[in-house]
């Protein structure tokens, strides 16, 4: 409580700023000339032109603007940082000397060139720029461009020319694919599958060795080889981002956990759209300041309000605290000060000032406000003050629903970064948790993930699961907030622990007494084979989790009584899954009845099926197998075996498909 109320007085003294009056053109290019350096300048005034351009450059605040305010510099990593603005003045001072018909003279020439300037001048020859810029140049002049480029500011064209992870694209590709695909703006999503989706070439090489390509190298370039050989999601995402990039549209890739994907702007909603599998966890290849999805659309937030040039004024001016206030989610003119502490060794107080600002402007972008936040974090030595300032992001970040369209990214982009504060200090972690569940009660993102990662971190046995669960239950209770079960059960079944497995189920049996499926008067046998049901003492394991699992459904593969729902557990697509019950202990196993989790083409998803034992959990051998679709299989053992573990799967590399299955009944004798 007297953390809330500081946090309260803290923010309530945060001033409130109105808009400044007409920005000095004085202020501008007094910042440029800072941040690009004398010495860069005065070896551009020694080029032929170069006073000539300076003199046009300096006068044009609008120009200027656009240079200093669309997003942080771009720069080699291995290449001084304080190079890149002056890198960028004489890359544009080049390009102007170089362009052909006055191109550079209208706002959309100058904003393209500038914006490739900015982007690609540390990494790219003179002449690859050029002609960029003169591809550029000479679409709009034959109308082959979407016509949204007429009003694309310099960080918008920074987007479009940023071309994700092939910066190098080389120009006759650009030139290809932009004469390929000239389509409707909302097609470009699609267009990535005019290519086919193809792993091995007609001569049988891996589209991931040095061959798949190389008989055509000759004859092709990079995207017409994609075009007319294949490739699988990588390069199928460049195909379709670049084509969109090539007409002016705002693209770039994306990596995904084991896939790749691309990034498309939707115009019809205002925002960055799904083209090609964006999911949870997408990385872009280029943003303009921090990493992921949800990163692009608070930069997008930010760049789109009307106020950001007067915000970005105030930032050139050095008074950050004002350009934060006047448009939340600023990172620049925070990350611009946070800089400044950090170069002049500022002393505790200063950074305490600095964190307050955070907290309160970045509110609704809490993705890069948790990451600026953090510079605060560092500073702080003593676990207490480490615990105090966790406590107050985590009360006051919370999820953007109605903005963000990806918002899963608290667990890893705020929680794994924030447990490492606390290395081999898992009571830090039970003293943040309360705090955190209290006050993402309302977030159902947020909620669930805090639940779900701290799971993983927390709940290692019985006894913790148990105050785990009781912690989760209270806070449940106390805020209405609909709990989701998912990630305790999956935890708790990777465990193996069944007393821990168990617990879950009973938790949700209190808090929820009507969410488990109906049961539909079927039953299967208690006693078959010559033996009692084992299975309902032990717990389900799965080999992966799919879209269309449930795991609160787990325990319904497991007891006799049958239920409304078809699949126990439901898969991602594998060439070898399976689902495993583990019981309480080693028993005599006399049969297994496996039940298909599907008729027709779904059913037959799950052959070939088999079924393995083992003491161990690692050495299994093999007792039954069939390559027959049946609406469930009954596995007779000539004799008992003795088991802990029920492995049902899939035969290894047979297909790479989802698996699913109803139920897996277990009979024998208890030796435990």
């Amino acid at each position: 409580m007297k953390n809330i109320l500081l946090l309260i007085l803290a923010l309530a003294a945060v001033p409130a700023f109105a808009a400044e009056a007409k920005r000095d053109i004085a202020v501008v290019r007094e910042y440029i000339r800072k941040a690009a350096g004398d010495q860069a300048i005065a070896e551009i005034k020694k080029l032929e032109g170069g006073e000539k351009f300076l003199k046009k450059f300096f006068a044009d605040q609008e120009w200027m603007e656009e240079f200093a305010g669309s997003g942080p510099w771009k720069y080699d990593k291995n290449t001084d940082k304080a190079a890149a603005p002056g890198l960028a003045l004489k890359a544009l001072d080049m390009l102007y000397w170089n362009d052909k018909g006055g191109f550079m003279d209208t706002k959309l020439g100058r904003n393209c060139a500038t914006a490739i300037a900015l982007n690609h001048a540390y990494h790219w020859t003179d002449e690859k720029m050029v002609q960029y810029v003169d591809c550029y140049r000479e679409w709009e002049k034959n109308l082959t461009l979407h016509i949204s480029v007429k009003d694309l500011d310099t960080w918008k064209w920074r987007e479009v020319t940023g071309l994700g992870q092939n910066w190098d694209l080389p120009v006759e590709n650009l030139r290809w694919i932009h004469d390929y695909a000239t389509i409707p703006a909302e097609k470009y999503a699609g267009v990535c599958w005019t290519c086919h989706y193809r792993l091995w070439n007609c001569f049988g090489d891996s589209v991931h060795g040095p061959m798949y390509y190389k008989p055509w190298e000759h004859c092709w370039n990079t995207q017409e080889l994609r075009y007319r050989v294949g490739g699988v999601c990588g390069g199928l995402s460049k195909f379709g981002s670049h084509c969109a990039a090539a007409h002016g549209i705002r693209s770039f890739t994306a990596g995904q956990p084991g896939h790749c994907a691309f990034m498309l702007w939707d115009f019809k909603r205002d925002l960055w759209g799904l083209a090609y599998s964006v999911t949870s966890h997408t990385g872009c290849h280029f943003t303009l300041g921090g990493e992921g999805w949800p990163a692009s659309e608070e930069q997008n937030r930010y760049f789109s309000d009307p106020k950001r040039k007067d915000a970005e004024y105030l930032r050139w001016k050095g008074e950050y605290q004002k350009a934060m206030e006047l448009v939340p989610g600023n990172w620049q003119a925070a990350k611009d000060w946070a800089d400044q502490l950090t170069a002049k060794k500022a002393p505790k107080p200063e950074w305490e000032k600095f964190s307050k600002y955070v907290l309160k402007t970045f509110q609704t972008a809490p993705c890069e406000g948790w990451q600026l936040y953090r510079l605060y974090m560092d500073t702080l030595t003593s676990r207490a003050d480490k615990l105090a300032a966790a406590k107050l992001a985590i009360m006051v970040m919370k999820e953007n629903k109605a903005n963000t369209v990806e918002a899963m990214y608290y667990d890893d982009r705020v929680l794994d970064p924030l447990a490492k504060y606390f290395p081999n200090d898992k009571n830090a972690m039970w003293e943040l948790f309360p705090t955190m569940l209290e006050h993402q009660a309302k977030s159902p993102n947020f909620y669930r993930q805090v639940i779900d990662w701290n799971a993983k971190y927390l709940m290692d046995s019985p006894a913790s699961t148990k105050k785990f669960l009781l912690t989760v239950g209270e806070s449940a209770k106390k805020t209405g907030a609909k709990l989701d079960y998912r990630g305790m059960i999956i935890t708790a079944a990777d465990s193996e622990d069944v007393g821990m497995f168990r617990q879950v189920y009973s938790l949700l049996d209190q808090l929820e007494p009507g969410a488990a499926p109906k049961k539909n008067g079927k039953m299967y046998p208690t006693e078959d084979y010559g033996g009692q049901l084992l299975s309902c003492d032990g717990l389900l394991r799965t080999s992966c989790t799919g879209m269309y699992d449930h795991p609160i459904n787990y325990r319904n593969a497991l007891d006799a009584a049958d239920y409304a729902s078809q699949n126990a557990f439901h898969t991602d697509g594998e060439k070898s899954p399976w689902g495993m019950v583990v019981l309480p202990g080693e028993s005599e196993i006399t049969g297994v009845t496996v039940v298909n989790g599907g008729t027709g083409e779904n059913g037959a998803r799950n052959v070939p099926i088999r079924v393995w034992l083992s003491s161990d959990g690692k050495n299994f051998t093999k007792v039954f197998g069939s390559e027959t679709q049946l609406p469930e299989w009954r596995v007779q053992l000539p004799s008992p075996v003795k088991a802990k573990y029920i492995k049902v799967g899939r035969e290894p590399n047979a297909k790479e498909l989802v698996f699913h299955l109803h139920k897996i009944l277990v009979y024998g004798k208890k030796l435990y």
